[in-house]
């Protein structure tokens, strides 16, 4: 069962990207990352029971982000705060009625 969440909750500024593979002009490969959209979203820390069920389950998520439903958002994607800070999508959760997106992220920055 998924939690409501209003739209007022949704206070925080948050930018998707998704990981582009480009060829270099000597044959290698980059990485790059492009940004997808940039939506509002309503930002959590986990809290320890949490972290702790997560890693249960071969997560090492340490927040939770809850957004208005999108089809293009992959765990194989990352979040950019406002302030610059990066989380990586461990995993997420669609809710029964594509309503709401819940991704349990990890930070990178710490």
């Amino acid at each position: 069962m998924s939690v409501r969440v209003s739209a007022g909750r949704l206070d925080r500024r948050i930018t998707l990207q998704q990981k582009t593979i480009t060829r270099g002009n000597l044959g290698g490969h980059q990485e790059v990352w492009t940004d997808i959209a940039t939506v509002w979203a309503e930002v959590r820390e986990l809290s320890g029971r949490e972290i702790f069920n997560a890693k249960a389950v071969g997560s090492s998520a340490t927040r939770m982000i809850t957004l208005r439903h999108r089809a293009d958002v992959h765990a194989d994607q990352r979040v950019v705060f406002s302030d610059g800070r990066i989380a990586r999508i461990e995993w997420l959760r669609r809710t029964e009625r594509h309503e709401y997106l819940e991704l349990y992220c990890l930070d990178l920055d710490d």
